[in-house]
């Protein structure tokens, strides 16, 4: 009888794990970042992204320059669960100058309103190193 009530137990867990657990992302792709700045809208929050300054000579102390193929900003919409640790991930990025890992879904389409097709991406994770 304990050994049904435990293959039962895992069951349960295996599968809250897996509705829990997000899809991957066929065109996720990572960015490393350094916020220059951080903004809210009605309808997304961003992180705009540069480099530490290394002899640019912006006032930021920053070089707005990105990687190629990197783009500068990365939202999420305002409803998003991730909206509040997005914006509090960046404010802690720009004010200790601690670079961000940001996973984005490289996939134009998926962007959130308001984040252009050009320079934009969809947050889909943040870690602050």
């Amino acid at each position: 009888m304990k050994s049904i009530g435990l293959g039962f137990s895992v069951l349960c867990c295996a599968l809250i794990m897996l509705a829990w657990s997000q899809p991957a992302h066929a065109g996720e792709a990572v960015a490393s970042c350094y916020a220059i700045d951080v903004a809210t809208f009605g309808d997304r929050v961003h992180i705009h992204c540069g480099i530490p300054n290394t002899g640019c000579g912006t006032a930021t102390g920053y070089c707005v320059a990105k990687a190629p193929g990197e783009p500068p900003y990365f939202a999420v919409e305002t409803s998003s669960p991730m909206a509040a640790s997005v914006v509090q991930s960046g404010i802690s990025s720009l004010n200790n100058k601690r670079a961000l890992e940001i996973h984005y879904d490289d996939n134009p389409d998926e962007n959130p309103a308001g984040c252009l097709q050009q320079d934009c991406r969809r947050i889909v994770g943040v870690v602050v190193r």
